[in-house]
């Protein structure tokens, strides 16, 4: 028969304690399942991965576009789980572009759903810098045009788009077209046509266009092709040594053309008969007879000369003269003074002409120091001048200043 001395020893016994410790959490944890209405349960599904702050200047190559999560919760909660809630995230801050970083994927939960497992966990960030070139759009034109027809009335909104990608695959980009088909262009009716890439090679990554479509207008008319190409204007000889020529300006500037396609393509320009403007010393206005183009079969549509205009500008030149003696200029209460340094390089400017062989006689080119208002016994004095010619201007004088010293036994002062 056991005592209840016994009985005391094994309820106060260390693996009783334990007994009932574990007795009592089984409980709960039944009492908690039981209230709760049902057990744990789990969820497998691919979440889409979020790279977030990415450098407006990169992009990413060969990214991991999903991660294979494993979420767990109560029966109940699992029910009701909205995925739209769970987001899996990718932190790009402070990222340099050209590099390889290997990055935590974060797992955004809802409340009462844990994270059993995700696939994979990281994931290699290969970051390109990116480049955006603005291109203009082309229109290539199809081989099955009829004879005899031409394109005219070419209008494209918007005349460039970006294109959007890693520097090598921009490199690889020859141009940007629409590729309109001939019952597109025989209908007259404004066109939404696709952008398309011309390139020398494949890319390596992505390549974006924005927009990825443009607005066309252009009709299909019979007739020669025509195209508008500038005006060269032909001159030789130089004007007066005292000009240059400041602008060329011909009205219009540029002129029309008609031929074959295949011809049109050899003209870049329709020069003007040859102009002489030796020793011109005004602008010039003359009507220039256009010369005919080079390439045989092409011909200037409707026009047979422009109005030229040769604009010139005044060429200034300059010329130092050293040593120009300062004198003095002053009141009615002489006195005497020596001039620290006596003499001063003047430099003058004019045209070329009038600056050949000058001599400052020639000019009447004075220097000079006002000591009318002086008095004290010395003090420094900005230099001056005169030039009897008004078409020449002193530019610098090399000291500005120089200083006055009453003369010892001057009086009047």
């Amino acid at each position: 028969m056991i005592s209840s001395k016994n009985i005391d020893e094994i309820l106060t016994s260390p693996w009783c304690l334990w007994a009932i410790s574990v007795a009592a959490a089984l409980l709960m944890w039944f009492y908690v399942t039981e209230s709760d209405g049902g057990g744990y349960v789990t969820r497998q599904f691919s979440c889409p991965i979020e790279y977030r702050s990415l450098d407006p200047q990169a992009t990413l190559r060969n990214k991991v576009s999903e991660v294979n999560i494993e979420v767990r919760g109560l029966e109940e909660v699992m029910a009701r789980l909205d995925y739209d809630s769970i987001s899996c995230v990718v932190d790009l801050r402070d990222l340099s572009p050209g590099k390889k970083y290997t990055q935590e994927v974060k797992v955004n939960l809802p409340p009462r759903v844990s994270l059993v497992s995700s696939t994979p966990s990281q994931v290699v960030v290969d970051l390109l810098r990116q480049v955006v070139r603005l291109m203009t759009v082309e229109v290539a034109l199809p081989q099955d045009i009829p004879d005899g027809q031409y394109l005219e009335g070419v209008e494209i909104v918007p005349k460039e788009v970006a294109v959007r990608g890693g520097e090598k695959d921009i490199s690889k980009i020859g141009a940007v077209q629409v590729q309109p088909t001939v019952q597109e262009l025989q209908s007259g009716k404004e066109l939404f046509l696709p952008v398309k890439l011309s390139q020398s090679e494949p890319f390596e990554d992505e390549v974006n266009l924005e927009p990825t479509q443009v607005r066309m207008k252009g009709a299909l008319v019979r007739g020669l092709p025509k195209k508008k190409v500038p005006v060269n204007v032909r001159l030789t000889g130089k004007p007066s040594s005292d000009f240059e020529v400041k602008a060329v300006v011909t009205e219009p500037s540029e002129v029309q053309v008609e031929g074959t396609a295949a011809r049109l393509a050899r003209i870049s320009a329709v020069d003007t008969e040859t102009v002489d403007i030796s020793w011109i010393s005004a602008d010039q206005h003359l009507v220039v007879p256009l010369k005919a183009p080079d390439v045989r079969g092409v011909s200037v549509v409707d026009l047979k000369s422009v109005r030229l205009s040769v604009q010139l500008e005044p060429v200034r030149a300059t010329t130092q003269f050293p040593n120009v003696p300062v004198t003095l200029r002053q009141g009615e209460a002489a006195a005497g003074w020596a001039i620290t340094p006596p003499s001063v390089v003047v430099t003058v400017e004019g045209t070329p002409s009038r600056m050949a062989d000058i001599h400052p006689g020639d000019v009447g080119l004075q220097a000079y120091v006002d000591v009318s208002s002086i008095f004290v016994d010395s003090a420094a004095l900005p230099v001056r001048t005169e030039l009897a010619s008004k078409d020449l201007k002193v530019v610098k004088i090399e000291p500005p200043t120089v200083t006055v010293t009453a003369v010892e036994g001057s009086a009047g002062r």
